[in-house]
């Protein structure tokens, strides 16, 4: 398609169209691999919770972990660490999908333990708000409800930190609004 009869007649919104739009396309790849991303959180978090509930040997340590520290019931704590288990291996998995995919030109499809550690680092919040809405739901709603209300929350507080955070645009040596070291 010829854009440039477009773009003689609008040369200032095109430009601005182009942005959107691949902000959109950015958002339509993060939310593909976090599909794929939550089907792994998701299954590593029931495998997790089903063991941690079936062992006794859990159930007795999630109760005196409860008891010692005053922190929440032993069902919280176990739904705690369950999540905990699928987020790390969710991280993982995200950081790779999206370095390669959705944010291939900032990262140059490259993987590095900075970058890494600075993605986890950038999830920390997501997983607390995962976490949170997975607690606060769980205790009204069943935990496969709760579960997708969390995953939710944490998308939204996921894209935003790695798009604005982890995977902006590195400006060059004397580019507007760059910083030398």
């Amino acid at each position: 398609m010829d854009t440039s009869r477009i773009e003689a007649l609008f040369p200032r919104a095109v430009p601005g169209v182009r942005r959107r739009a691949g902000m959109l396309r950015k958002a339509a790849s993060f939310a593909v691999v976090g599909l794929v991303n939550t089907a792994v959180d998701a299954s590593v978090f029931f495998v997790a919770l089903m063991g941690l509930q079936s062992a006794a040997a859990s159930v007795r340590a999630f109760e005196t972990a409860a008891g010692l520290c005053g922190c929440g019931d032993p069902d919280d704590l176990m739904l705690i660490a369950a999540n905990l288990m699928g987020w790390v291996v969710g991280v993982t998995g995200s950081y790779v999908l999206n370095s390669t995919f959705t944010f291939a030109e900032e990262s140059g499809r490259t993987l590095r333990l900075r970058d890494y550690g600075a993605f986890a680092a950038s999830g920390v919040l997501g997983a607390i708000a995962n976490t949170a809405t997975l607690v606060l739901v769980a205790q009204v709603a069943p935990v496969w409800l709760a579960k997708g209300c969390a995953i939710l929350v944490s998308f939204v507080v996921n894209f935003t930190m790695s798009h604005f955070v982890v995977f902006r645009k590195r400006r060059g040596p004397g580019e507007a609004g760059s910083r030398t070291p």
